[in-house]
């Protein structure tokens, strides 16, 4: 009973319900995968994603029992750092192509994506790195801290070049911006925090010139990547070829209306919308669970995001708060990332939704950073009654 009152129910609660949840929109979103693809079951999938959650589940418990401070240590932050260069250089060398990336590494019956777990080692990494160096960055802000301590922050610069060049650009700028709003959240410069809201809001503008100016001369692309940045922009003008999976993609959203066609009776699904198991699986809620399913998985994830928030700003310990911010950041940017690109208000990047989608390596590594916030939670609790007893 002791161990289980350290439990944040809070974070525990919504990551099974998504979990259980994920396993059953895999299933209902891999019916026509036989007609996409001609191979595949539906129930082998949802099997192997129930497979993915148990490990995920042990994972939790491995990190919180037995593997904490072996994974926040120098030592294995430089392992990981090793094992991931390997990783990435093979899957570009030698690894299986999908959808125009060559990033993935086949084990038995599934496959490992390295660019996931680099988003795991972008914030053990970051965080180590700022707790070691936390007077620099309070004191100076981060423009100039990072001219002071610019050699960390090459060696992450390597495996944003590895992951881009696979190509995986979604991979590449979530990545990106988990180290960037861990970085941001470490500094306490009003000047700087200034500075890089005003950079966002005029980066914006110039993205999205940017992605009219290739779709108005870009309509002999051939680069798988840049086909889905000329069909975001009008994918009716593409409707026959890149264009024709955000087209499915409306249909599906239009057709769920307020409370959705029921579980199973989505028709996108069936050989119209490819990878409704993965990147669209959003798309195929709405049809089936129509806007309030929607709002529940948003609502079950923005709890979550906002929970690890909290637990950021309650600790002391900068290395703790960073792992929070990041991981906070890990799952924004993700869902808005895969939602957006359900919906046509960002590019299409190939991004999973958190918890739900089917992959391995997706739950493997929420699992890990989620095992750490919910470690650092238990801390934190414990701290709090150990200062209330004194008192």
């Amino acid at each position: 009973m002791k161990n289980k009152s350290k439990i944040d129910w809070y974070l525990m609660i919504p990551y099974i319900f998504l979990c259980l949840f994920g396993i059953v929109m895999v299933y209902s979103a891999s019916a026509g995968i036989r007609l996409s693809f001609g191979q595949g079951e539906a129930k082998t999938l949802a099997e192997k994603q129930t497979f993915y959650f148990i490990i995920g589940l042990g994972i939790i418990f491995c990190v919180n029992k037995f593997f904490f401070k072996l994974i926040l240590s120098h030592r294995f932050v430089i392992y990981l750092f090793g094992i991931l260069m390997v990783a990435l250089l093979y899957v570009k060398l030698l690894g299986k192509t999908i959808n125009g990336a060559a990033g993935w590494i086949s084990v038995g019956f599934f496959s490992l994506q390295p660019a996931e777990f680099c988003k795991f080692f972008f914030i053990i990494f970051f965080a180590f790195i700022l707790r070691k160096r936390q007077t620099t960055i309070d004191m100076d802000g981060l423009g100039k801290s990072f001219k002071e301590n610019w050699q960390p922050l090459a060696i992450p610069g390597v495996i944003l070049f590895l992951i881009a060049v696979q190509p995986d650009m979604g991979g590449a700028i979530i990545n990106f911006t988990i180290v960037f709003v861990m970085l941001l959240a470490a500094t306490r410069s009003w000047k700087t925090l200034r500075a890089c809201t005003i950079i966002i809001i005029l980066l914006v503008p110039v993205f999205y010139f940017g992605i009219e100016f290739l779709a108005k001369h870009g309509q002999n692309i051939h680069n798988y990547q840049l086909q889905r940045i000329v069909a975001f922009y009008n994918p009716f003008l593409h409707a026959q070829t890149s264009g024709a999976q955000l087209i499915n993609s409306f249909y599906a959203v239009s057709n769920g209306g307020l409370f959705g066609r029921g579980l199973g009776n989505s028709i996108q699904k069936m050989g119209y919308l490819p990878e409704a198991n993965t990147d669209f699986i959003l798309s195929i809620i709405s049809e089936e669970f129509g806007l309030v399913g929607i709002l529940f998985v948003l609502g079950l994830l923005y709890l979550m995001i906002v929970r690890m928030i909290k637990i950021g700003q309650r600790t002391n310990n900068l290395q703790y708060s960073s792992i929070c911010y990041g991981t906070a950041a890990y799952l924004t940017i993700q869902t808005l990332f895969n939602a957006g690109g359900a919906i046509a208000l960002v590019p299409l990047t190939g991004v999973t939704l958190p918890f739900i989608s089917y992959g391995g390596s997706s739950m493997f590594t929420l699992s890990i950073c989620f095992a750490l916030v919910l470690k650092i939670s238990s801390i934190e609790k414990q701290s709090r009654t150990q200062n209330n007893r004194r008192l």
